[in-house]
């Protein structure tokens, strides 16, 4: 089979995909090559983003974002940032005029494959243990990114690269084998890596014949070092198209989304990431010469921020030990490692300070910009207008947000912010407002990723709004709750969200639902959020009213039936009724009626004295009724004695003792009848006894605070603290033991 080079006509520049020195190299290459076109490693087909990310307000890092319609959680990102080298390509193309075009395959082909397995890199770390580096990214930063002189660079990573495909295609065969069966519930084309990898260097390579084939002279490839070698020689079209004949495409839709330097270091798109984009960006913007300054610098004065100790003397130290450092290991100049090993002997010495550098000057906390003008979705258009109004900055970093609903503002930002949550765009999280401006107040931690772009994708087929989406959403997933809690915590959310358009649905379901819910497990998760609705309806100004009938049902029932369901428990059940009782008695205190609180207690008094309940469910029925006022200390000492002198085994009366002492502590200090009654009660048990149940005491005691179990200990011994009679020491013995605990220690020479 003949072959045809492409040496006269075609330069190949492999590169590092987010690589300052690549990109550097990269430009001056270019200017030297001067091609007709550029052909760069990205998807076939999508050149149109090209513009947009040549829009000069357009702040690095972004990401192209490629999605399928019919399902977008199927997408493929591909960052770029200012010292990416293709980014660099677009901008040197468009300065000179020059056609660019991606060359790997369609989007629509990429997203209808399932990769089966992962890039194997064993080689280029095998050569980088023998190159005397740390890792292969060590070893590529020195040969590459440090790089002033590109002149031989690309001749040289191409010879690299045909050496290590060589090398580590056996290998590559035997992961695939050995991943041959994943991801079996993907109903997409499987493919092993491999297998995608020959596909898109075929695309490649039918994409330079193109190019060949309209007149080109010059053709500047663009594409990862790794592809290099599968396309240095052009073989006849006809294997690479029966390669590529038949593949599978999924309509898909694109744009430019805003991307981090977190996000930076993960592998996506490309298949790669840099582990260093703070430090990538300072090599990138700084003259050779000055980077080592400018890093330590910058070392020195976060230092000074955290209010620690860093002159301008150590970090001309620092800077010299760097060099010192690179001349040793053999370095044209000083690496990260360098850098690092540097301010490590003579800046830092605090851990923390170095999750701060790590965090700000080796990854970096840069989020980008995508401005209104790149054409967006529907409904991401409508949530960035929102978010300007409402004055919500978007930011990759957590910030905490304070909202008094009695702010009209605060309660949009409130309600727009349910209303993500019900679309599983969890930009904020709540969190809990204690406090007695707790009732007004919401306050939410924020954060913005990449990925809450594409769940606002995939609920974007519920409506082109905020609004109608959430609303959309909300209808479907009232029609498929099946659980009365489900439904419940779904009215909750709507009214929240001040969903008008849903409240009827949801309402209706919950009518639905609690009309044939007989399981009170169910029934008592309903009610919290059911409570919450009506009890705080009115700050919110929502049509709470709505809920109150199917509340009133839901606790009536609960009352009838949470009796029978506590009877014939084992101890894990009881555990779990005895939390659903103070779960319960916690709402009826939102109620604030009379009528339901008397219909609560006539439902624990049933529990507290049926025969055949468990002994820590009637315990906690008891410390309930006493935290409600309607029975006092001496009672419950009373109930205590006799539940000690009616039969009951030890173990059955200290689970009794659990469920009456579960909650605060106060309890034995402010009830002496009580606090003497379970006295009596430890001290009557023999020795055998309480062994058995000295774990259900101490569990119980335990859940007290630190100064109520001091105060119980000095109310029943009279205010006399307890001394420890210490015991005098053998010093002989003790002498006899010290040869082997040295020994032990490693202390043979002490």
């Amino acid at each position: 089979m003949s072959r045809t080079s492409v040496s006269d006509s075609v330069r190949l520049f492999g590169i590092r995909h987010h690589g300052p020195g690549s990109a550097r190299s990269l430009v001056a290459a270019l200017d030297e090559w001067q091609p007709q076109i550029v052909l760069v490693e990205g998807p076939s087909g999508s050149e149109s983003l090209i513009s947009f990310l040549l829009d000069p307000a357009v702040e690095t890092p972004v990401a192209m974002l490629e999605y399928a319609l019919e399902t977008p959680r199927l997408a493929s990102y591909y960052p770029l940032a200012e010292f990416s080298p293709e980014l660099q390509a677009f901008r040197w193309a468009a300065a000179h005029e020059v056609p660019v075009t991606f060359m790997d395959l369609p989007s629509a082909t990429m997203l209808a494959l399932n990769v089966i397995g992962k890039p194997n890199s064993d080689a280029m770390e095998q050569i980088a243990t023998a190159a005397g580096f740390d890792d292969g990214e060590d070893w590529w930063e020195h040969l590459v990114e440090h790089r002033s002189n590109a002149h031989e660079l690309f001749a040289g990573i191409d010879t690299l690269m045909c050496a290590l495909r060589e090398e580590s295609s056996e290998d590559a065969t035997e992961d695939e084998d050995a991943n041959e069966d994943a991801n079996e519930d993907d109903d997409r084309r499987k493919v092993t890596d491999a297998e995608f990898n020959e596909l898109r260097e075929a695309h490649m390579r039918r994409t330079i014949r193109a190019a060949l084939a309209e007149g080109h002279e010059r053709i500047a490839v663009v594409c990862g070092a790794w592809h290099v070698p599968a396309l240095k020689v052009l073989q006849p079209s006809k294997p690479d198209d029966a390669l590529l004949k038949g593949l599978p495409k999924l309509k898909f839709g694109s744009t430019i989304v805003p991307w981090t330097y977190e996000r930076l270091t993960f592998a996506s798109g490309y298949g790669a990431g840099a582990r260093s984009p703070a430090f990538y960006d300072l090599i990138w913007k700084s003259e050779p010469q000055d980077i080592s300054t400018s890093w330590l610098l910058s070392v020195a004065r976060l230092m000074r921020e955290e209010d620690l100790d860093a002159s301008p003397a150590s970090v001309i130290e620092a800077v010299r030990l760097a060099d010192a450092l690179a001349s040793l290991r053999g370095r044209p100049k000083p690496g990260l490692r360098e850098l690092r090993d540097a301010a490590n002997s003579v800046l830092i010495r605090d851990a923390v300070v170095w999750n701060l550098i790590g965090k700000r000057l080796i990854v970096g906390e840069r989020m980008g910009h995508v401005p209104d003008s790149i054409p967006m979705i529907p409904l991401q258009a409508n949530l960035t207008a929102l978010q300007k109004r409402l004055r919500m900055k978007v930011s990759d970093v957590e910030q905490t947000l304070e909202l008094d609903l009695r702010n009209a503002t605060d309660l949009e930002r409130s309600q727009l912010l349910h209303r993500l949550a019900l679309l599983n765009v969890d930009w904020g999280i709540p969190l809990r407002a204690t406090g007695k401006r707790g009732t007004f107040h919401e306050h939410w931690l924020l954060r913005w990723t990449p990925e809450r772009t594409i769940a606002l994708i995939e609920a974007s087929i519920h409506g082109n709004t905020v609004e109608s989406a959430a609303t959309g959403c909300a209808i479907a997933n009232a029609s498929e709750a099946e659980t009365l809690a489900e439904i419940a915590r779904l009215v909750e959310h709507v009214l929240e969200a001040e969903l008008s358009g849903a409240i009827e649905a949801a309402v209706s379901k919950l009518q639905a639902v609690s009309a044939v819910t007989a399981d009170v497990a169910d029934l008592a998760s309903a009610l919290p959020p059911l409570a919450a609705v009506v009890r705080y309806g009115s700050v919110r100004g929502t049509r709470s009213d709505l809920v109150v009938p199917v509340l009133d049902a839901i606790f009536t029932r609960l009352c009838l039936g949470l009796p029978p369901a506590c009877h014939s428990l084992d101890e894990a059940a009881a555990r779990v009724m005895a939390e659903r009782i103070s779960a319960i008695s916690s709402v009826v205190s939102l109620f604030g009626d009379p009528a339901k609180t008397d219909l609560w207690l006539d439902a624990l008094r049933i529990i507290a004295d049926q025969h055949g309940g468990h002994r820590l469910v009637q315990g906690k029925a008891e410390r309930v009724r006493f935290d409600l006022g309607v029975i006092e200390g001496d009672q419950l000492a009373i109930r205590l004695g006799q539940e000690a002198s009616s039969g009951a085994t030890a173990q059955e009366t200290a689970m009794f003792v659990e469920g009456l002492l579960d909650g605060a502590g106060t309890i034995l200090l402010h009830q002496a009848p009580l606090l003497a009654a379970v006295d009596a009660w430890v001290t009557d048990l023999d020795t055998e006894t309480v062994d058995e149940i000295l774990p259900l005491i101490r569990r119980t005691f335990s859940l007290f605070t630190k100064p109520e179990r001091r105060q119980i200990g000095e109310r029943l011994t009279g205010g006399i603290s307890v001394q420890v009679q210490e015991s005098e020491i053998d010093e002989a013995r003790a002498n006899r033991v010290l040869p082997v605990i040295r020994q032990i220690l490693g202390l043979t020479n002490v």
